[in-house]
């Protein structure tokens, strides 16, 4: 049990690492050169789908990298995970700081 345990943290450590110092040099990025407003500004969508539709786009490029990594070329499941933590910690962060517009507010 233990073992198993172990064995599951030392294979998401590497996403995790990834994912947490990929948010903070996007914040570091952000504060800089405002790109959340600039990304915001060329979606062409309602302000309230642009984080929907942000999630999505990762989603679909997580999977579509998963696809390359099985049939086109072999990419080593540690590279993957750091691929998809990357990819995951920016857009959590560009989600989150998206302005959102609410009807009731």
């Amino acid at each position: 049990m233990v073992d198993a345990v172990m064995d599951s943290l030392a294979k998401t450590l590497p996403m995790l690492v990834a994912l947490i110092l990929s948010q903070l040099l996007y914040l570091k990025i952000d504060a800089k050169f405002n790109l959340t407003g600039k990304i915001a500004l060329k979606l062409p969508i309602r302000a309230e789908w642009k984080a929907s539709f942000i999630i999505c786009a990762v989603i679909l490029s997580i999977l579509l990298v998963g696809v390359i990594g099985i049939y086109v070329i072999d990419i080593p499941d540690l590279l993957y995970a750091v691929i998809c933590g990357i990819f995951a910690g920016v857009s959590i962060c560009i989600t989150i700081k998206l302005p959102h517009k609410n009807k009731n507010q």
